[in-house]
């Protein structure tokens, strides 16, 4: 996997938000950044890299706790992980 794929991935999906308010490329941005961060340190601690495919489904699924507030069982670990960053980040912003 090429180091920017990931990159690629959120600047694709940026382009649907492109006429979003402040607010939603805020935390557009902390959601790529906390991703890129989790794939370094991923890379790090197991020499496995985060593929877009993880990323896909996390982000498929991320949004689908975001409306239900219920998390799916059985995820594997770097989805599970990286869809617990997100929600950390969400609450840190929202208790701020």
């Amino acid at each position: 996997m090429k180091d920017d794929d990931i990159a690629k991935l959120f600047a694709k999906i940026a382009e649907h938000f492109k006429h979003a308010d402040d607010a939603a490329h805020e935390m557009f941005k902390i959601l790529v950044n906390t991703t890129l961060h989790f794939r370094d340190e991923l890379i790090q601690k197991t020499g496995v890299p985060l593929t877009v495919g993880e990323t896909q489904k996390a982000l498929d699924i991320f949004m689908k706790v975001l409306k239900t507030h219920k998390m799916p069982q059985n995820l594997d670990k770097n989805v599970h992980d990286l869809i617990i960053l997100w929600l950390e980040e969400v609450k840190t912003i929202l208790h701020h």
